[in-house]
């Protein structure tokens, strides 16, 4: 029975997670979700389908919402998400079975990977120890998690009590990824090599006289700070003095919209 996996990410933590599943089950194919390939009203999805992502301020990506919004699927297809955390899961999954509900898809089942934290413009990369013993983690968490996927096991994910999510939505309706992109912008270390335009999921950087621009249409996924190879771009004045992380088994490459 053919798999297919969609993930979205920004420094490759849930792109290793989405990779080390696939590694696993039969006939598995990886799709990235990203601006050009968010689904049209002509393709059905059969088999089993999964949704790979990262946590945002509790919830889920804006373009991992619009995504589920607009999936098709056939009649008993089994559909699962997987949530790469640094914190907490939240209301990620809350919001997934109800983005996929409005299609009339049923989240079959729902699994949470820890993965290093990497939002630094909130705080420095974690400790080498620390990384290393969730990358260990991943490897044994994934294994299993795949097994019960290719036995299309139901899990529900149990949710947040009522109180806290209220307060996980009030968080993250502070997200407002579009508005952010304002604050990025480059230091003299920048040599306009163009990586940042190229990793964009959204596409939301262009080159300016060899400087890049964000525009509107921002995700907040950080991929374009996290893998510029001459740490060249901040966020306002927060992240200058902070390291970058991105999962050190993914290649640049991989993440290119082009």
């Amino acid at each position: 029975m053919n798999t297919t996996i969609f993930y979205f990410t920004g420094t490759g933590n849930s792109l290793k997670v989405a990779k080390d599943i696939a590694a696993i089950l039969p006939d598995a194919e990886l799709v990235q979700i990203s601006k050009k390939n968010m689904p049209g009203t002509g393709t059905v999805y059969s088999g089993t389908v999964g949704i790979v992502f990262p946590v945002y301020y509790f919830g889920l990506p804006h373009m991992v919402r619009a995504f589920a919004e607009g999936l098709h699927v056939e009649k008993n297809t089994y559909v699962f998400g997987i949530a790469t955390y640094g914190g907490m899961v939240g209301v990620a999954f809350n919001q997934l079975g109800e983005c996929l509900g409005k299609k009339g898809i049923t989240l079959s089942a729902a699994f949470a990977v820890h993965m290093p934290g990497n939002c630094q413009v909130l705080y420095a990369p974690e400790a080498d120890a620390a990384q290393q013993e969730k990358f260990r983690n991943e490897r044994e968490t994934t294994a299993i998690i795949a097994h019960r996927i290719n036995a299309r096991e139901e899990i529900l994910f149990k949710p947040p009590n009522i109180i806290a999510r209220g307060l996980m939505g009030i968080f993250y309706s502070r997200l407002k990824p579009h508005e952010r992109s304002r604050k990025f912008h480059t230091d003299e270390k920048c040599t306009g090599c163009g990586t940042c335009t190229r990793i964009c999921p959204a596409q939301n950087i262009t080159l300016q006289d060899k400087k890049p621009r964000w525009h509107n249409q921002c995700e907040f996924c950080l991929a374009c700070m996290q893998w510029c190879p001459n740490h060249a771009i901040q966020y306002g004045n927060k992240t200058q003095k902070r390291g970058r992380y991105h999962h050190p088994e993914i290649k640049v490459h991989e993440l290119f919209q082009d």
